[in-house]
Order: C-alpha cells, then sequence, then structure tokens
C-alpha cells in the first residue's frame, strides 16, 4: 500500500500545478473569449455598412459633381453668349460714336455755310434797300431814268428799259436765289440735327443694353462661382468620405486580425481548460484512491495537500496581484510632457474669440519626443489627416470592447497601417504639423471606432 502513496500525491500535486497555472495565467474563459469574438463580428459588421453607407456618399456626391459640371458648362454658354452680345453692343456704341462726331462735323459745316448766305443776303438787302431809298427820295430810280433819257431814239429806249428790267429781275432772282440756299441750308442743319437726336437716342438705348448685359454677366459670373464653390465642397466632400473609407478598410483589418488573435486565444485557452478537467478528474481519482489508505498514508496526504494548498494561495495571490494592477488603468500614458490642454470646451488656441470642443488631450513637449502606444492593437490609420498633420490611429479589443485611439500632429510616423503594436512600444515622434499652436501630442480615445463627427471621443483621463 506503501508503494501506491508517491503515484498518488504525485497525480494530485500535477493536477493542483494543472488547474492552477490556466486559471492564473489566462484571466478570460473561452467562453469570455467567445463574447468577445461576437463584439468582433459585430463590430465587423457595423463597419461593413459604414463602408457601404461612405460609397453611397461618393457616389452621391460625385453625381452632384457631374451634374454640377454640366451646369457650369450650360452657363459657360449663356456667358459666351452675354460676352458676345456685349461685344456687339460695345461695336454699335462705337459706331453710333462716329457717326454722332460726322453728324457733328456736318451740322458745324452747315452751320458755316449758313452763315456765309446769311452774309450775303445782308449784302444783297442793303443794295436793294440802298436803291429803294434813292428811288423813294428821288421818285424814281435815277440812274434807271437817266439810262432811259440817254437813249437816242425810240427803239434805243425800248432797248433801254428791257435791260434795265432785265437788270432788276436779275436782281429779284439773285436775291430770292439767296434766301432758297439760306432755306434750303436751314433744312439742311435741321435734318443733321433730327440725325443726331436720333443717333444720341440709339446711343442711350444701346448704353442701356450694355448696362443690362454687364448685369446679366455679372449675375452669372456669381453663379458661376457658386457652382465652382459648390463642386470644390462636393470635392472635399469626397476626399473626406474616401479618406474615412480607407480608415474603415484598415479599421475592417484591424479587428479581422484582432479576432484571429481571438479565436487563437480561444482555441489555447479551450484546450487548456480540457487539460485541466482531465486533471481535476484525475487527481480526484487519486484523492480517492488515497482515502482508502492506511491512516499512515493517510497522515503523509495531509501533509502533502497542505503544501499544495499553500502553493496555490501563493499562486492566487499573484494572480489577484496581476488582475489588480491591470485594472489600474486599461490605457497608458502615450508620451512624456506637460498636460497643456485638456477634454471639452475651450477657446480658439488661434485667437479668433470662439470656442469649440477639444476631443482630446494635449501632452506638450519638445518636438521629438517619443510616442508609446497606449495599448495593444491594430495600426488602423498611418498618415495624413486635416486639422492633424501626421496622424496614426490604433485600433485595440480590450475586454470584450473595442477603443481606438488617436495620435495628432506627429513629427515623424514610425509604424504602418496593419502593424500589430504593443503597450508602451514607440510609434511615433512628438511634432507640430496640422493646426498646431507648438509641439504637442494631441491623444484622444474613442470608445468604438474614430469617426468624423468624433461622438465617442471620451477624456483621456479616466482610463489613465
Amino acid at each position: 500500500m506503501k508503494k501506491m502513496i508517491k503515484p498518488v500525491l504525485v497525480a494530485v500535486l500535477a493536477a493542483g500545478t494543472i488547474l492552477h497555472t490556466p486559471i492564473n495565467t489566462f484571466a478570460k474563459s473561452s467562453s469570455d473569449v467567445q463574447n468577445e469574438i461576437d463584439d468582433l463580428q459585430k463590430k465587423q459588421q457595423e463597419n461593413n455598412n459604414k463602408q457601404s453607407e461612405l460609397e453611397g456618399e461618393i457616389d452621391d456626391a460625385k453625381s452632384d459633381q457631374s451634374d454640377n459640371l454640366a451646369e457650369q458648362d450650360n452657363l459657360m454658354a449663356k456667358l459666351d453668349d452675354l460676352n458676345n452680345s456685349i461685344d456687339k453692343n460695345e461695336n454699335a456704341l462705337n459706331d453710333k460714336e462716329d457717326e454722332i462726331t460726322k453728324t457733328n462735323e456736318k451740322i458745324d459745316e452747315i452751320s458755316g455755310d449758313i452763315v456765309d448766305t446769311e452774309k450775303d443776303i445782308d449784302k444783297r438787302e442793303d443794295k436793294l434797300s440802298e436803291r429803294l431809298v434813292s428811288i423813294q427820295q428821288n421818285g424814281g430810280d435815277v440812274q434807271y431814268l437817266q439810262v432811259l433819257m440817254g437813249s437816242k431814239n425810240f427803239s434805243d429806249m425800248v432797248n433801254r428799259v428791257n435791260l434795265v428790267n432785265t437788270i432788276m429781275d436779275s436782281d429779284k432772282e439773285l436775291l430770292n436765289g439767296f434766301f432758297a440756299a439760306k432755306q434750303k441750308l436751314e433744312d439742311q442743319k435741321q435734318q443733321r440735327e433730327d440725325e443726331k437726336k436720333n443717333l444720341e437716342d440709339q446711343k442711350t438705348k444701346l448704353e442701356d443694353i450694355k448696362t443690362d448685359l454687364k448685369s446679366q454677366a455679372s449675375e452669372q459670373e456669381d453663379l458661376k462661382q457658386q457652382l465652382e464653390d459648390e463642386y470644390e465642397r462636393l470635392g472635399d466632400q469626397i476626399l473626406s468620405a474616401e479618406e474615412q473609407k480607407e480608415l474603415a478598410a484598415n479599421q475592417a483589418e484591424a479587428l479581422r486580425m484582432a479576432q484571429e488573435d481571438a479565436e487563437s486565444q480561444k482555441a489555447d485557452l479551450a484546450a487548456q481548460e480540457k487539460a485541466a478537467a482531465e486533471a481535476k478528474a484525475a487527481a480526484q481519482a487519486a484523492k480517492d484512491a488515497a482515502a482508502k489508505e492506511e491512516s499512515a498514508s493517510k497522515k503523509s496526504s495531509s501533509s502533502e495537500s497542505s503544501s499544495s494548498k499553500k502553493s496555490s494561495s501563493s499562486s492566487s495571490s499573484s494572480s489577484s496581484s496581476s488582475a489588480k494592477s491591470a485594472q489600474a488603468g486599461i490605457f497608458s500614458w502615450p508620451a512624456q510632457g506637460r498636460l497643456s490642454s485638456g477634454f471639452g470646451v475651450r477657446n480658439d488656441p488661434f485667437g479668433s474669440g470662439s470656442t469649440g470642443n477639444h476631443y482630446g488631450q494635449d501632452i506638450a513637449n519638445a518636438t521629438g519626443t517619443p510616442i508609446h502606444a497606449a495599448a495593444d492593437g491594430y495600426v488602423s490609420r498611418s498618415g495624413t489627416m486635416s486639422g492633424y498633420g501626421n496622424v496614426i490611429i490604433v485600433t485595440h479589443s480590450i475586454n470584450g470592447r473595442t477603443y481606438e485611439t488617436l495620435y495628432g500632429h506627429l513629427s515623424k510616423r514610425e509604424v504602418s497601417v496593419g502593424e500589430k503594436v504593443s503597450r508602451g512600444q514607440e510609434i511615433a515622434k512628438m511634432g507640430n504639423t496640422g493646426a498646431s499652436t507648438g509641439s504637442h501630442l494631441h491623444f484622444e480615445i474613442h470608445e468604438g471606432k474614430w469617426n468624423g463627427a468624433k461622438s465617442n471621443a471620451v477624456d483621456p483621463m479616466k482610463y489613465f
């Protein structure tokens, strides 16, 4: 019987060792890990839905951009027509200006002719008046009378009478001719004045048309600018959606890798739980056999069991201490430095006077200060992002929950998308890139996946 004591005790001690080892080494059971896997699968589905939603947004924005370009093309055609009309109107205005100038020159010329004609008429009128005065004072025209009285005979007198009449008729016709010429010039002058007024009226209408066309062109230019601004906004929207789509794809990959780790861990835990159960059964069987031994063997077995319990108690105490340490902080400090700006509402650091939400914790230090991963995870983004400058996002699966940490304004990135990182591992250098007022780390924690609205950002200080 004594020969059986040692094998039985060895079996009991071995069972105790196996039972304690997986429990203390792994804080989770295979069912706990399965819950994590289920959660990761749920997150994967949400991620897939988000990618589909982003693809829809991108397609809609691109369609809007296409419509916008068509509107811009139509608008450009209208602008071309308006500019052609403005050019034609300008040419017509220039032609009217030339016509008005020529008409003014003709009016000036006719006015000069009228003045000259009026002077000739005045001279003729003066001579006629002198003759009439002479006739009135002398009872007739002395000169004409002398001409008649100087005739040699009747026939000569008749000839002289005809000559005098001819001279008088000639004077009368000449005078009438001057009057007619003056009237004609006056009529021509009035005609030119009417033409000038008509041209000026046409010019006024053309200037009104020009003003209206320019007003239309200005409105079209404003509309064109609005369309261009809208096109640029749509481009930014597409870029933002594509960046988020890329990030979602990287997040999906990080979740996939985390799920693979969890599956592997689940398999290991299941194997160890099975081994522990078998060892426990073997230990129970050995214990039952040992109970049948004689009292001396029971006493020895009791002593050995007491030693095993002390070992188990020591191991359990170590496990409790380890668990307690793990709960001290889910995340570790990502960098050394001064806490310069906390989470929540703050004044604009660029001095605009406005306030806004600050979604992380700023840690200030010199450029090049090492930045460390705050927990184990996978890099889901490593690049540049509007406002953040150089940025890294790490996806974590901790206690069945998904978290993401963001590290912004970096001077250097030392990890790539898809890379697995460990808690405390150096991943970057502190810097002053993006919208930053000095060298510092902008650190964010998100309970779930990071999104552009930062709707699940939380105060990092509660996790340290």
